[in-house]
């Protein structure tokens, strides 16, 4: 969602969230563990039966906010919450549930708000929440999401990452003093992390962009839960959530790929990449930015028909890094970086954006059976 020129400002309610969420496909009930009211709405909007039960966890025990990355320190959180209620479910510590928990997924999370690459926590107090607010005029600032889902039947688990941009416009003097003052109604500045509101009335009219999924910035990246769901249905990543070798398996099983690279020459590793992912059953699509033929795609958005799972990037870092870009603008969590175009900036800004991403040949590579349509 982003502003073009001579366009009205995005729409930055619970509703508007509520009505670009992805649907999921016959749903598990979920106990979701999270009070949070936006959370709860973009849940039930998404068609899921659940019920909530808090984790009842210290997170500020949890991480270093000042050294931690903020995908590690949110994905450490929603991985503790989910031990802390499996704790809680197994002694019985909890009210009665809507949903039967010996067949539920259990659905952690956690949320950071990022700016300038440091984490910002909830207010202090009223002066700091103004100078959080005030500083959004000067870059954008970015939330970033873990999403942990536990299988209680089974008891395996998948984690993944959202990351989403707000661009602000200035606010008005007079509108600051009264979001810093609170007591209208629409929440306390305090409450929210990096002092963000974007739903608020005050602050919702001067919301540039948001790039990475309104949902996501209300605190449940329905994208991102669809796809974590395909995982833990097809049962690809161990209980170890954060395993290589989970990742690396989540990532080969996709089974639609773009392969970004000179993908037309036969002399090339890109061409036989794309015999090598079509002979295992993979439907693939050429891309190549630099392409002059007209003969294959030289975006992903132009990559269609239909939706990209995976991308084999196969081309020079130069170039990597914008391609990593539109991954992220168009919701492909899954990345796989061939020799040369693994490098440094690459691999750091797929990892900022939350993108699973692996390295490796697929030449090499033993391709596991791709995931059902």
């Amino acid at each position: 969602m982003a502003l073009a020129a001579g366009k009205a400002p995005p729409s930055v309610t619970v509703e508007a969230a509520r009505a670009c969420v992805v649907r999921l496909s016959a749903p598990p009930p979920f106990i979701l563990g999270s009070q949070s009211a936006s959370r709860r709405a973009l849940l039930e909007a998404t068609g899921a039966t659940f019920d909530a039960l808090a984790p009842q966890l210290d997170e500020r025990a949890i991480g270093d906010r000042l050294r931690d990355a903020p995908a590690d320190l949110v994905q450490r959180i929603a991985l503790a919450k989910a031990d802390a209620l499996v704790a809680r479910l197994r002694a019985a510590d909890h009210p009665p549930l809507s949903v039967p928990a010996s067949s539920s997924v259990l659905l952690t999370g956690d949320q950071v708000v990022t700016f300038r690459g440091a984490i910002r926590e909830k207010p202090a107090d009223r002066a700091e929440a103004r100078a959080f607010i005030e500083s959004y005029a000067e870059a954008p600032c970015t939330t970033v999401q873990a999403i942990c889902l536990h299988d209680l039947a089974t008891g395996a688990r998948v984690l993944g990452v959202s990351v989403a941009e707000v661009d602000l416009a200035p606010l008005p003097a007079h509108d600051v003093d009264a979001i810093v003052a609170g007591g209208d109604g629409h929440g306390d500045v305090l409450d929210c992390a990096g002092g963000l509101m974007i739903e608020h009335p005050l602050v919702a009219p001067h919301v540039r962009a948001v790039r990475g999924g309104l949902d996501s910035v209300m605190g449940l990246g329905s994208a991102l839960l669809a796809s974590l769901l395909r995982e833990l249905r097809h049962g690809i990543c161990s209980a170890d959530a954060l395993s290589p070798g989970g990742a690396r398996d989540a990532v080969l099983r996709q089974r639609t790929w773009a392969v970004v690279g000179d993908v037309l020459n036969p002399s090339k590793p890109a061409s036989r990449i794309v015999e090598r992912l079509r002979a295992a059953g993979r439907d693939v699509r050429l891309v190549n930015p630099r392409d002059a033929t007209g003969t294959c795609a030289t975006s992903l958005a132009d990559a269609g028909p239909g939706t990209v799972d995976a991308v084999n990037l196969v081309i020079s870092p130069a170039l990597g890094v914008a391609v990593v870009e539109q991954m992220h603008a168009l919701g492909v969590r899954y990345l796989f970086c061939q020799p040369g175009a693994d490098s440094p900036s690459v691999l750091a800004r797929a990892r900022e954006l939350g993108l699973v991403t692996v390295r490796g040949c697929v030449l090499i590579d033993q391709l596991p059976p791709a995931n059902s349509p």
